[in-house]
């Protein structure tokens, strides 16, 4: 068992570190017209990844263990959502309306998928170190 301020201070490391990569990685997919939705969408998410883990480092108190645990618990459901959103518009390719064509829907969609799951072990691993 640990304690919530090692356990929100990893938290905060792997999500600079993922979000950092997400930016990184996503940013040269966006350039190439193929994997252009698929790098906007992973760069997009990185983008708050980090912005999240850089409010988080700058907060002067971190919750108590019961509270953190809650909190990620909470986010981990939000993560299986994400999963199953990004697993929907990979797999039925909406249109919205004409603005996507079905490879953007794919590629947006695969993007969320992944993001979904990185968070959803982030948060998880967390949440079981707090028990």
């Amino acid at each position: 068992m640990s304690s919530a301020k090692t356990v929100a201070a990893t938290v905060v490391r792997r999500l600079t570190r993922w979000g950092t990569a997400s930016v990184v990685l996503g940013g040269v997919l966006a350039l190439r017209p193929r994997t252009r939705a698929f790098g906007l969408q992973n760069l997009m998410w990185g983008a708050i990844d980090v912005a999240l883990a850089e409010f988080t480092r700058r907060q002067r108190s971190v919750p108590n263990k019961r509270m953190l645990r809650r909190i990620l618990l909470v986010n981990t459901a939000l993560d299986v959502g994400y999963v199953a959103t990004g697993a929907h518009l990979a797999a039925r390719t909406p249109s919205f309306g004409g603005r996507l064509t079905p490879a953007d829907a794919r590629g947006h969609g695969l993007a969320v998928v992944i993001q979904g799951l990185a968070l959803f072990v982030i948060d998880l691993t967390a949440a079981r170190r707090l028990r």
